[in-house]
């Protein structure tokens, strides 16, 4: 589902950056837990991403590695969040499909604590509530990608799916 979060601008970090603070992250978490979740509907063209990209990396990379970990939610965080908390990470960062209001495919890293939630929300909980009460002890971000359509289709745009393919390919890059 479309990531409901909306995001404080002055927070956002731009297109260069969440690679950047990103590898900030990996680095840091040496001897901590890193875990990451794609969310994402399959029937709702680039809502899809971000499962896309959990369903890249849970095929591609080591299933064994010391501190990193993939999790695809698809459209139900809740489904798969008991075993997240017993990993009890120390970063958890969500791959998501965002409304930013910016081109299709621009990626973001935000950090959850820095959005917004509404009352309702497209994803059962919205992120920001479910970080703070059901990973307190985690520090959570969104790796957030703007949707260019989120309508009925089995299909992601092509600057969405090459916004995938490069979140997948630098994930990987950074954890063998």
């Amino acid at each position: 589902m479309v990531c409901s979060e909306r995001v404080v601008n002055r927070t956002v970090m731009n297109m260069s950056d969440w690679r950047r603070e990103l590898s900030r992250i990996l680095r840091s978490a040496q001897g901590h837990k890193v875990v990451f979740i794609g969310v994402g509907h399959p029937l709702r063209g680039d809502d899809y991403v971000g499962s896309y990209v959990a369903k890249e990396l849970i095929t591609r990379v080591e299933s064994k590695l010391n501190n990193v970990e993939f999790f695809d939610a698809e459209d139900s965080v809740e489904s798969i969040i008991s075993k997240v908390i017993e990993t009890k990470p120390k970063y958890v960062i969500f791959v998501d499909s965002c409304e930013m209001n910016t081109e299709p495919g621009e990626i973001r890293l935000i950090s959850v604590s820095d959005t917004d939630y509404p009352f309702f929300a497209t994803h059962g909980i919205p992120l920001k509530l479910l970080s703070e009460r059901l990973l307190p002890q985690s520090e959570t971000w969104i790796l957030a990608i703007q949707p260019d359509r989120v309508e009925f289709s089995d299909k992601m745009s092509r600057e969405v799916t090459e916004a995938g393919i490069l979140i997948s390919e630098f994930i990987r890059g950074k954890v063998r």
